[in-house]
């Protein structure tokens, strides 16, 4: 029953695969100080043991369901479907949450009622020890603002730099997400892009907490750049910008939003180059809309950034798939 002391947090894991990594987030779950939770894991069809080891943890308040293989935005939108929470807790099935992170989100949440709340992130290597790690320094882009179009102006680059908010460091009030709508599972990349954009702009603004959230990083990661052999990938990957433009560009249409944009887009082709010269142009042709000089991410070595200084980022991003080559020998 909810309380009004300990209102109902919701905790949704889509899981797929997940087997070597899932008992590790599912022991930060149970753990949690916050005494009012209520967790959802929703497999999405795993071929390994991914359900097997969650089963092991289910309980009153922990729930495993399967689903056939169908996304995991279809996954999340089970699990929120059938979650009562006056807080949702997205989760992936293989990153951790610290053990105060629900309950300081929710503290600084119910005093400030229709916000938003997140957590620094540490980002970690699969196999690294990430209790010893600290997050890095992202107050310039994650910070309490009352201004969601500013914040995801910076987050995305209009001042330079970008950044990005991790799906797991979110605690996001059920009026919010009642008020945007499921998932959208058309996407494959960038699905906590395209939902906390509207989520961000559904608010009234955020709020910074304690608590830490712990990602864990691939060698091959969920990255689009971990991901950009494949055409589907950096296809979702556009689409989800497009969307993230459309939504912001309703409010804003500053220098800083078409700064942003011109990088968001120029990221995109250079994972599409040479492979997809479809998707390279049309990216281009958004970046020149945007009148804007993009800000070009670091390539690779210091031979590399002189090519592209030089000659441009083509020549430096064939450059470093040359030596890729060479070095694969």
């Amino acid at each position: 029953m909810m309380s009004e002391e300990n209102p109902v947090v919701s905790i949704v894991i889509p899981a797929y695969n997940a087997g070597s990594c899932i008992a590790e987030t599912l022991d930060s779950v149970v753990g949690q100080t916050y005494p009012n939770i209520e967790v959802f894991v929703v497999d999405d069809g795993s071929s390994d043991n991914t359900v097997a080891v969650a089963r092991q943890f289910e309980s009153g308040n922990l729930t495993v369901i399967e689903q056939k293989n169908s996304g995991a935005c279809v996954a999340r939108n089970l699990g929120l479907s059938m979650s009562k929470g006056k807080y949702i807790q997205f989760l992936d099935a293989d990153d951790i949450l610290s053990h105060d992170k629900i309950e300081l989100q929710v503290d600084v949440l119910e005093k400030n009622p229709g916000f938003l709340a997140v957590c620094p992130t540490v980002h970690f290597m699969n196999g690294e020890d990430y209790l010893k790690m600290a997050p890095r320094e992202e107050s310039y882009w994650i910070h309490d603002t009352d201004d969601p179009v500013d914040f995801l102006t910076r987050l995305y680059g209009g001042d330079g730099e970008r950044w990005m908010v991790q799906t797991s460091a979110w605690l996001t009030p059920r009026t919010i997400t009642d008020r945007i709508g499921p998932w959208n599972n058309k996407l494959l990349l960038d699905q906590d892009g395209e939902y906390f954009a509207r989520a961000a702009l559904a608010s009234k603004g955020i709020r910074t907490t304690g608590g830490i959230n712990y990602y864990r990083r691939f060698t091959h990661g969920s990255s689009i750049s971990g991901k950009a052999d494949k055409k589907e990938n950096l296809q979702s990957a556009l689409l989800a910008l497009s969307l993230k433009a459309e939504y912001l560009g309703k409010h804003t249409r500053s220098d800083r939003y078409l700064q942003a944009m011109a990088t968001l887009y120029l990221e995109i082709a250079i994972n599409a180059y040479p492979r997809f010269p479809d998707l390279v142009k049309i990216c281009e042709e958004q970046v020149a809309k945007t009148g804007k000089n993009p800000v070009v991410p670091v390539l690779g070595g210091k031979m590399i950034e002189v090519t592209r200084q030089l000659f441009g980022w083509k020549a430096a991003k064939s450059l470093r798939k040359t030596i890729h080559n060479i070095l694969k020998k």
